[in-house]
């Protein structure tokens, strides 16, 4: 019976794509081996904030690095392979090089928990199961492998003070490259993000600069119209145009505008009236609006600068943060870039989770609640909203749930049912509209039906308010959201 010598065995496992952290067990203590790829790119292009190039290898692990590096057991972003994790639980770990560690997996020998040594004078002449995890093609891959002929054992490598020093310096550099890796990865999403929230904006500035001209032009036609008032009440009804003199600038000027021959010509200059002065109430909102929209570009532009020149994944959500506050609408940021993320001292900060509904002030001073998308709408009316709250939807219209929180026994003020109208008719397909009927109940008597599509349900009892839609109202309330 050969002599024999005690067996490292891979005791946890850490694996994803990119990196693979074995905790190993030996006597009297573990160790925890790296093998990763950090790759300092997006989308191809090195990034600009981390020169370093692309680092891949093996190397050892001091107690807490992780914690310490990473703030967790890995790199921020890395999604976790439980199959292999569980793969690799147990195996024999045979020899660490510079670019691999060699094992025996348990699938390989025998799937026993206690065949836990392995002869010594054997080591030279394992069969062939011995598989390596290296790094191949940017990702960390199991492979058959034979073993090195010139591989010293894992245990003979540990007992090496200054071979233990050097791959110890290895695997520091390693994790540092992965962590530097999450950052630039992250800031790249986070820029991305900011950049689509960009032309957000710009889109709805070109829309408002549009609908500016357009009541430029509306304005332009009623200063023609007035001079043609007289004529048009000589006209009969057929005529395709109408002509008249403007004497506004003190010379005579020939004006001429279309007209629709199916109505009389007196309808259609008082229809010129009422729009440029209907356009006129909506100019100022528009106004409001296209200075809201280029604030909203600064904001953008000016975190996009911050989040490049953050140093840690933490001031870079809060940067982001700050930035879904002052564009609600457009910046989107998924629980991917707002997770739990390190701190420079390894502790985890988190970031407040997602909340389905945006809150609005009425008049009064009380919150309004709207949901903010279909399933967003069934978190709000069926899992927050009481019994004896107030529940709005535009009737027969696609559109948010809206919900006043009312004390029981109290019912809402006409003030505050008339301004939770508005936001319901807003929040639906129905917003360009003039006249809009608008369903509430209490909450109680909302029911979803079974298998019914996220945000569909029926009211049981309900009443109809007839809302005629003021613009003016709605933009005090968009203003009045509680961030």
């Amino acid at each position: 019976m050969s002599e024999s010598r005690p067996s490292a065995i891979v005791q946890a496992a850490y694996c994803s794509e990119r990196v693979v952290v074995l905790t190993i067990r030996i006597p009297g203590r573990s160790a925890e081996v790296i093998v990763g790829c950090a790759r300092t790119l997006s989308d191809g292009v090195p990034s600009t904030q981390t020169k370093q190039a692309s680092q891949a290898g093996v190397g050892l692990l001091a107690r807490g690095v992780r914690k310490d590096v990473w703030g967790g057991r890995s790199p921020p972003g890395e999604v976790t392979q439980k199959e292999r994790e569980s793969a690799l639980r147990l195996a024999h770990v045979l020899s660490v090089v510079d670019d691999a560690i060699y094992l025996i997996a348990r699938s390989r020998h025998g799937d026993s928990e206690n065949q836990n040594q392995v002869a010594e004078e054997e080591f030279d002449k394992i069969p062939g199961c011995v598989q390596c995890l290296r790094v191949q093609g940017g990702r960390v891959v199991l492979v058959d492998a034979a073993l090195p002929a010139n591989a010293r054992a894992f245990l003979d490598v540990l007992a090496d003070p200054t071979e233990c020093a050097r791959l110890e310096g290895q695997g520091n550099a390693l994790a540092q490259a992965l962590s530097r890796d999450a950052l630039e990865r992250r800031r790249d999403e986070l820029c991305r993000i900011l950049d689509k929230a960009c032309h957000r904006i710009e889109r709805r500035r070109k829309a408002i600069l549009e609908d500016l001209a357009n009541i430029d032009r509306a304005d332009a036609r009623a200063a023609q119209a007035q001079w043609l008032i007289v004529e048009a009440s000589r006209v009969p009804r057929g005529t395709s145009s109408l002509k008249g003199t403007d004497w506004s600038s003190g010379e005579p000027l020939e004006v001429e505008i279309p007209l629709d021959p199916r109505l009389s010509a007196r309808e259609q200059i008082e229809a010129l009236f009422k729009r440029a002065k209907r356009l006129k109430v909506g100019g100022r909102i528009g106004q409001e609006r296209l200075e809201q929209a280029n604030k909203q570009a600064t904001l953008i532009a000016s975190t996009k600068n911050e989040i490049r020149r953050a140093t840690s994944l933490g001031a870079m959500v809060a940067f982001a943060q700050e930035a879904k506050q002052g564009a609600p609408r457009d910046v989107s940021l998924s629980p991917s870039v707002t997770d739990v993320v390190p701190t420079a001292a390894g502790r985890k900060t988190e970031i407040p989770k997602r909340v389905a509904f945006r809150t609005f002030l009425a008049r009064s001073g009380m919150k309004i609640f709207v949901g903010k998308g279909a399933q967003d709408n069934d978190t709000l009316t069926l899992t927050m909203a009481k019994p004896n709250d107030l529940w709005l939807h535009a009737k027969a219209r696609t559109g948010a749930h809206v919900v006043v929180p009312l004390q029981k026994g109290r019912t809402c003020p006409a003030e505050d049912l008339v301004d939770a109208a508005h936001l319901a008719a807003h929040f639906s397909d129905a917003r360009d509209e003039r006249a809009v009927d608008i369903l509430y109940t209490p909450k109680r008597y909302v029911r979803k039906p079974k298998g019914s599509a996220p945000g569909a349900v029926v009211a049981l009892r309900e009443k109809v308010l007839p809302l005629r839609f003021d613009p003016a109202l709605i933009q005090k309330l968009l203003e009045r959201e509680d961030l």
